[in-house]
């Protein structure tokens, strides 16, 4: 078998092929037995009609097709190992020969993973080292007071006025403040018990800031203006009417950062609880700094080589995008149409809106496949394996029947591909060393 390989524009690449015509016609004996008892030929019983009395009646041309057929499908990954390429779509098939006694020539075009030359691209790593926030007192008394507010409750405040930060109960009903002569005004939102976190963002930010200071038992009115963005475009650049009554109003109680939070939590005091703290301080920060120099390296390596991305892979990481945002709604009780007429937007508008971003996720994707190749950095079955442990226990699953179903369902190489580039990151974020003290 010979193989040529021509590189077209847009990441496609042309696969001549030749196989030569002893094969061709070991692949036709093949086809025949295969094909044989497909056929009702008169005078014999399915599959025991001699070849020539087979071709004589159904013809020499659907053996060679199927024989055709077959040694594209069956060479189809040497003939990728042998050009050097990796396919991101379906191939596109031309026979350019297929005779018989000769050989069977045709040319395969696929969309192909480019080329990526990294050149000297450690000298980008060492252009971006690894620098790590020492650990401030500051943020450690505000990790702190964080541990606290998820001990905090709310308790009555109902003599007091309403505060940011405070949860109170509403009876509200909201109505456009202009309607047409003649209309009465329907209401758009109608609650007797609408719980509001205010300073939240559960409201309007304006009608949440005009809460503060009600109190509880007093009707207020209130008017707010929809931003020109609103993703509801009936209420987007509208006046609206909000007549309100709080209900109930309960104010956030934070307890002390002490020895007894301290307990509470599991320390033995609050020394111990300040020093674990500091610890997820120093994590946090090592962990924002491997991030960041993640992202400064291939930011700069996308501006120093230049690539021509794959359609096909685009798509994918678009359609991956909608699975994700339509999964996000589903939890909400939405769908992505509700989700496209409140936007005013057609689904071809919003993938649109995802490709800039999608674009460059597989550049990433492949600008850290090519850093791995550079580095030797691999990924065994036993590592996938070990990765596939403890889903299969969450799943109470034998760890073998889920491994034998992801080969099955092609997912397999999917986790295994993920591990590499999740190691190729690792190895661009560097080690981590132990931070200074903040003087």
């Amino acid at each position: 078998m010979q193989v040529q390989v021509e590189r077209l524009p847009h990441s496609v690449a042309r696969l001549a092929v030749v196989i030569e015509a002893d094969e061709l016609a070991e692949a036709m004996d093949r086809a025949f037995h295969k094909v044989n008892s497909q056929y009702n030929i008169p005078g014999f019983r399915r599959g025991k009609a001699p070849r020539f009395i087979f071709e004589r009646f159904v013809g020499r041309e659907v053996l060679l097709t199927r024989a055709a057929d077959d040694l594209v499908e069956e060479r189809y990954g040497s003939i990728l190992a042998e050009a050097g390429v990796e396919p991101v779509a379906q191939p596109r098939l031309t026979v350019e020969q297929l005779e018989d006694g000769q050989p069977f020539r045709f040319t395969l075009e696929v969309e192909v993973k480019p080329q990526v030359e990294l050149g000297d691209y450690r000298s980008v790593l060492d252009a971006h080292p690894l620098t790590v926030e020492p650990v401030g007192e500051e943020a450690v008394e505000f990790e702190l007071k964080r541990q606290a507010e998820t001990q905090a409750q709310f308790v009555p405040a109902d003599e007091d006025p309403v505060e940011t930060g405070n949860r109170v109960v509403l009876a509200i009903r909201g109505t456009l403040a202009e309607v047409p002569e003649g209309q009465e005004a329907e209401p758009f939102v109608n609650h007797d018990e609408y719980v509001v976190h205010v300073g939240s963002g559960g409201l309007l930010e304006e009608l949440e800031r005009q809460l503060v200071g009600l109190k509880v038992g007093e009707p207020a009115t209130l008017e707010v203006t929809y931003p020109e963005d609103y993703p509801n475009q009936e209420l987007a650049g509208k006046r609206a009417r909000f007549e309100v009554t709080v209900k109930e109003n309960k104010r956030k109680d934070v307890p002390p950062v002490d020895d007894d939070l301290a307990a509470t939590l599991g320390y033995d005091n609050l020394e111990a609880m300040r020093e674990e703290a500091r610890k997820r301080v120093e994590a946090a920060n090592a962990d924002k700094a491997r991030r960041e120099r993640v992202a400064a390296i291939l930011a700069d390596l996308r501006e120093r080589i230049p690539l021509e991305v794959p359609e096909a892979l685009v798509r994918s990481a678009i359609d991956h995008e909608l699975q994700d945002l339509q999964e996000r709604l589903g939890m909400l009780g939405l769908s992505i149409d509700a989700y496209l007429r409140n936007r005013n937007i057609t689904l071809d508008q919003l993938r649109a809106e995802m490709r800039p971003e999608a674009e460059r996720r597989v550049r990433d994707q492949l600008l850290l496949e090519a850093v791995a190749r550079a580095e030797g950095i691999s990924v065994s079955d036993q590592d996938v394996i070990a990765s596939l442990t403890e889903v299969a226990a969450a799943y109470n699953t034998p760890v073998e029947t889920l491994v034998e179903s992801f080969k099955k369902l092609g997912r397999f190489e999917w986790v295994r591909d993920n591990m590499v580039l999740e190691r190729a990151e690792a190895y661009l974020a560097g080690q981590v060393e132990q931070p200074a003290q903040a003087g």
